[in-house]
């Protein structure tokens, strides 16, 4: 079996907002091996950003972890990149 390049485990991302908790991401795990392919899809709003901003280290998950070559990602580093859609 492959060891994964990125991994996600049990990642929970909860925003509060003026009328309480607004939870993004419910117990997300994923595995990603070096030089696979994936798409995320959904509707708007699903957390397809909120993941790729975990991934990035844009954002920190309210439980649960994101692992890149073995090491955890908590903060944003030169091996990875966002690219965003529209105009920032």
């Amino acid at each position: 079996m492959t060891k994964a390049h990125l991994e996600l485990t049990g990642v929970e991302m909860a925003f509060e907002t003026p009328k309480g908790s607004f939870v993004a991401l419910d117990n997300i795990n994923l595995k990603i091996k070096k030089g696979e392919f994936v798409s995320l899809i959904g509707h708007s709003g699903c957390g397809k950003s909120t993941v790729l901003n975990i991934v990035a280290g844009l954002l920190q998950a309210s439980k649960g972890g994101c692992v890149l070559d073995g090491h955890e990602v908590n903060s944003p580093g030169p091996e990875r990149a966002v690219v965003f859609q529209n105009h920032a």
